[in-house]
C-alpha cells in the first residue's frame, strides 16, 4: 500500500513533465505514445512494462538494443539518456507489477525458474543495483561484440540481484532509490560507491563487474 501512494504523490510530482513529454512526441513521432513490452513479474506472470515509445513503429528485431540500433528515433535516444522513458513505469508500480525497488523485469525468453526462483519471494522493481551499474548497457554491449552477448551481463545481473536479496532492507532500499536520482547527475561517483559497498562483502563480485570497465 505504502508504494502505490507514494508512486501516486511522485505522478502528481512529475505530471507537468509527464504531458511535456507526451505533447513532444506526438508532434515529432506520432501515435503511439506508449511502448508496452511483457516481462516476468512475481510468481513468473506476464505483465506489460510501460514505457514511452523510443522506437519506430512497428519495430522488429532484437528485444535487447545496442548503441547503434537504428530502431531508435532521435528524440527516443535523448530520453533513453536522460531515462525519462522509463518514468510511465509508475503505472506500473500502482497496477501492483512492480515496486520502487527490487530486480528489473527480465523478458520472458531469458527467465527460467532455476536462475530467477527469487520471483517466487519478490517483485521486480523500478530500479536496483543493476540497472544503476549497467545504464550503459548498449555501449557494453557494443564492446562486448553486440546483443548476442547480453547473457554475459546477465549473469552479472543475477549475481547483483542474489547480493541485494542477500542484503535487503528498507535502508538498503532507500539508499538505492538516492543513488539512482544521484546517478542521472553524477553517474560514475554512484557506481563507485555502489562498488565500493558491494566490495565489502563480496569481492569476487566486484572483480566481474569492473571487467566490464564499469
Amino acid at each position: 500500500m505504502l508504494h502505490k501512494l507514494l508512486a501516486v504523490l511522485i505522478l502528481l510530482a512529475i505530471f507537468p513533465l509527464l504531458l511535456l513529454i507526451t505533447f513532444s512526441l506526438l508532434i515529432i513521432q506520432g501515435k503511439p505514445i506508449f511502448f508496452y513490452h511483457n516481462r516476468v513479474g512475481k510468481n513468473y506472470k506476464i505483465f506489460s512494462l510501460i514505457k514511452f515509445r523510443t522506437m519506430i513503429n512497428n519495430n522488429y528485431g532484437s528485444e535487447i538494443t545496442d548503441i547503434n540500433d537504428k530502431r531508435i528515433t532521435k528524440v527516443g535516444r535523448l530520453l533513453r539518456k536522460l531515462k525519462f522513458d522509463e518514468l510511465p513505469q509508475i503505472i506500473n508500480i500502482l497496477t501492483g507489477d512492480l515496486n520502487f525497488v527490487g530486480p528489473r523485469p527480465e523478458v520472458e525468453k531469458y527467465v527460467n525458474q532455476y536462475d530467477f526462483s527469487f520471483l517466487n519471494k519478490i517483485k521486480p522493481g523500478l530500479t536496483d543495483f543493476s540497472s544503476i551499474l549497467f545504464s550503459q548497457e548498449e555501449i557494453i554491449l557494443s564492446k562486448l561484440g553486440g546483443v548476442g552477448h547480453y547473457h554475459k551481463i546477465l549473469l552479472i545481473k543475477l549475481e547483483l540481484i542474489n547480493h541485494y536479496i542477500n542484503i535487503r532492507n528498507a535502508r538498503v532500499d532507500c539508499k538505492i532509490i538516492l543513488f539512482t536520482v544521484l546517478s542521472l547527475v553524477v553517474p560514475k561517483f554512484v557506481k563507485n560507491q555502489i562498488i565500493k559497498d558491494i566490495n565489502k562483502v563480496n569481492p569476487s563480485l566486484v572483480k566481474k563487474i569492473t571487467a566490464f570497465g564499469l
